[in-house]
């Protein structure tokens, strides 16, 4: 195979400032390591889905990627923009087991240079090209790795500079690690978006694309074939998108509104304090929705939870599990008897609140509220939930083991439509399929991402693999459609559902 890797950013989710939660989802198997103390998913240098935003604060790479072997040559491409801020702008480097053997920056001047080891190195060659701040370029190269090497960096499709030199700090001619790379200024800040990494094998894949590529993420939109099991659901999201927090006053009724796409169970109500309170109580509500604008009547609430700790999840359990419609809106929250500080979902302020007297429990009918307040981290937590596999394993970022689907069974299989691309493609190079999965028992499990493209069910690059016993993604690319051998057109990969499979 030649496609070694590719990333869009786009399934780590909505845009995001917190990098201590960013940096997990990196670092959940698609990322080795980050070690940045800016880290964020913002809106997207190109036409659709995310970008990464990153303060490469340090001169050592601070976001690895391990690579599956060791290649004398890498060719590969990324869209950027940086604000030129700093005195030695950081950018793409190429490691040998955490040493760089050289990199790729975006200096200070807006020219970019190829360097011998990190972002400090010494430059082999300086562009007579420069960007402007903040502008949005597509930068590719080729480079091989010895003592008397070659290599090539174009922009936007224009060659740069070229030559023979020597690309390697160690004594291996070869790099097995993808590196972002910094030179400890924290004034710099670099956009990254539309990365792909080749290898030169195989018939397809091998040689720089100047073509300024864009990567487009979709995620499942139905069931299309599907033999696993439900395990868990969530309805909202579990993601920490800021590191702010906000109390509640005591005694609040507090709500927010949530929409199922899918009939289940609601069996309880999960919140994430910000800070400790050993006497404080919850109870977790549920009303029904009031002409869309506010809330009505009361439908189930819960027992009562005493005390919550700081950055651990308090789930607050419903009485009776409630029911709930596809499609139809609802408002979960909480009454509460002590103000304490919960972490927020995002930046919003997409919540409701009223005053409540806590001993007379939650009203039977919501009070009028007051809109407008803190977007509060919670979620309702589901069963019961059929014929909707798709609807547990589309979410971004993906809530892991909140909502997942599963099964052990040889042979069984999941295959889920998804969304059209955006546009029409001039071309396809290649499609990933990446699954966000883990390993629950002891045995030996391994599974394939799956393409089923007309009649034809391929499990791509790579098959057979081990999950790890924590979450983290897998991936399986196909640079050519499995049905025809051939290119992909924009129409049969419209057409083709993926999913995952169980194969040993």
């Amino acid at each position: 195979m030649a496609l070694l890797f590719c990333e869009g950013w786009d399934k780590y989710g909505p845009a995001n400032s917190n990098s201590t939660a960013v940096s997990t989802l990196l670092a959940a198997g698609e990322w080795t390591s980050i070690t940045s103390t800016s880290v964020a998913v913002v809106a997207p240098l190109s036409s659709t889905g995310q970008a990464m935003s990153i303060t490469p604060n340090s001169p050592t790479p601070v976001i690895t990627k391990t690579l599956g072997a060791s290649y004398a040559r890498l060719i590969g491409g990324v869209r950027f923009a940086s604000n030129l801020a700093g005195t030695v702008a950081g950018g793409i480097g190429f490691g040998d087991a955490g040493t760089v053997q050289c990199c790729i920056t975006i200096n200070t001047a807006g020219n970019i240079s190829l360097r011998a080891g990190g972002a400090t190195g010494t430059a082999i060659a300086t562009s007579s090209t420069t960007v402007s701040a903040n502008s949005t370029h597509y930068l590719e190269w080729d480079i091989s790795f010895s003592n008397s090497a070659s290599y090539q960096v174009w922009l936007d499709g224009v060659s740069l500079f070229s030559g023979t030199a020597d690309t390697t700090v160690t004594a291996n001619n070869t790099a097995n690690q993808l590196l972002i790379v910094g030179n400890g200024s924290t004034s710099q800040v670099i956009t990254f978006d539309d990365l792909y990494l080749f290898d030169t094998t195989g018939t397809t894949n091998n040689a720089v694309l100047l073509t300024s590529p864009r990567i487009e993420t979709t995620f499942p939109s139905s069931d299309s074939a599907v033999q696993f099991a439900v395990g868990a659901g969530i309805l909202g999201s579990n993601a920490q998108r800021v590191a702010a927090t906000s109390a509640p006053a005591a005694g609040s009724l507090v709500l927010r509104r949530f929409t199922p796409a899918a009939a289940c169970t609601l069996n309880s109500i999960t919140i994430m304090p910000g800070a400790t309170s050993a006497p404080a109580n919850y109870r977790g509500v549920v009303y029904a929705d009031s002409g869309g604008t506010a809330p009505g009547t009361l439908m189930s609430s819960g027992t009562q939870v005493t005390g919550v700790t700081s950055g651990t999840a308090s789930t607050l359990p419903l009485t009776t599990p409630q029911s709930l419609a596809a499609g139809t809106q609802y408002w979960l929250g909480f009454i509460n008897d002590t103000s304490v500080a919960l972490q927020q979902s995002d930046a919003g302020a997409t919540g409701y609140r009223a005053a409540n007297t806590y001993a007379s429990g939650a009203p039977g009918t919501a009070p009028a509220m007051t809109s407008g307040q803190a977007s509060y981290l919670l979620w309702g937590n589901l069963s019961g939930i059929s014929g909707a596999n798709y609807n547990e394993v589309n979410q971004q970022p993906p809530p892991g083991a909140y909502s997942y689907v599963f099964d052990a069974t040889v042979n069984h299989e999941d295959l889920y439509a998804f969304g059209a691309l955006a546009t029409t493609p001039g071309a396809v190079h290649a499609v990933a399929v990446k699954a966000y999965c883990q390993r629950s028992d002891s045995g030996a499990k391994t599974v394939s991402m799956r393409m089923k493209s007309g009649s034809t069910d391929s499990g791509g690059s790579s098959t057979g693999q081990t999950p790890a016993t924590t979450f983290g993604w897998l991936a399986s690319y196909f640079p050519t459609d499995p049905n025809t051998s051939a290119a992909w057109t924009g129409a049969n990969l419209n057409a083709a559902t993926s999913g995952f499979k169980v194969d040993s």
